[in-house]
């Protein structure tokens, strides 16, 4: 089994196809299984298209992000809060409804937006985490402040940063593969090898003992990793 997995593609439908494809994935041989760190939308122009093909693959892992939780937040309050423009909620709201709306006044927008066949199919496969025998898949990290962390907090864990948590938090002597802070944070403050953004920083998976953790930060660098698990 294949597990090609990505994370916080954001909408940008290219880059996760470019990934995806140089990594060799295949959606029809059985043995290769989609596996999505959350954060499938926001930013991008192409959520739509993220989503469809998302829900197209049979084989698949669907784990759950903090902008998945900021999109239905929004949708329930039918309403646009500050953070939802520069997180890029209201783009994702206007590409699930199809038309232009006044985005300051329409709850047509946000009934629409609830209804979008496509969201609430990719919605319903969502998980908090997926387990194996040696890894876990999350999004942000684990939530360390239970002793049982598999019965948690996650809407508070998807905000954690894991190259910051990792070496005192662990999940028992399993590797945990991680989306949501940019790759390049690990490189920079912990192995000290790069600058954050500057024109040094790596954002290629960080990978140390216990952790992989894959955000390549596509909106800044037009790149998503694809990392290949074999078990």
């Amino acid at each position: 089994m294949k597990y090609f997995i990505v994370s916080d593609v954001h909408g940008f439908y290219r880059p996760l196809m470019e990934a995806l494809n140089n990594a060799g994935f295949d959606k029809e041989n059985p043995d290769h299984t989609f596996v999505s760190l959350g954060d499938l939308l926001d930013r991008g122009i192409n959520t739509i298209q993220c989503l469809k093909f998302v829900n197209s693959l049979e084989r698949k892992i669907l784990i759950k992000g903090n902008h998945e939780d900021l999109l239905e937040s929004c949708l329930w309050k039918q309403q646009f809060g500050r953070h939802d423009y520069h997180n890029g909620t209201v783009q994702t709201v206007c590409d699930l409804c199809g038309d232009v709306f006044d985005i300051n006044s329409s709850d047509e927008m946000f009934k629409k937006a609830r209804k979008n066949e496509d969201w609430l199919d990719y919605k319903k496969q969502l998980i908090d985490f997926h387990e194996g025998s040696d890894f876990v898949f999350v999004h942000g990290w684990i939530p360390i402040w239970y002793n049982e962390w598999r019965r948690g907090l996650w809407g508070k864990a998807r905000w954690l940063n894991g190259m910051e948590h990792y070496q005192t938090e662990k999940a028992d002597d399993k590797t945990v593969f991680c989306g949501h802070w940019h790759a390049s944070w690990g490189h920079c403050h912990i192995e000290h090898k790069c600058s954050e953004f500057d024109d040094d920083a790596i954002f290629d998976p960080f990978i140390d003992d216990g952790i992989v953790a894959i955000d390549a930060c596509v909106a800044y660098t037009g790149k998503i990793n694809c990392f290949v698990l074999e078990r």
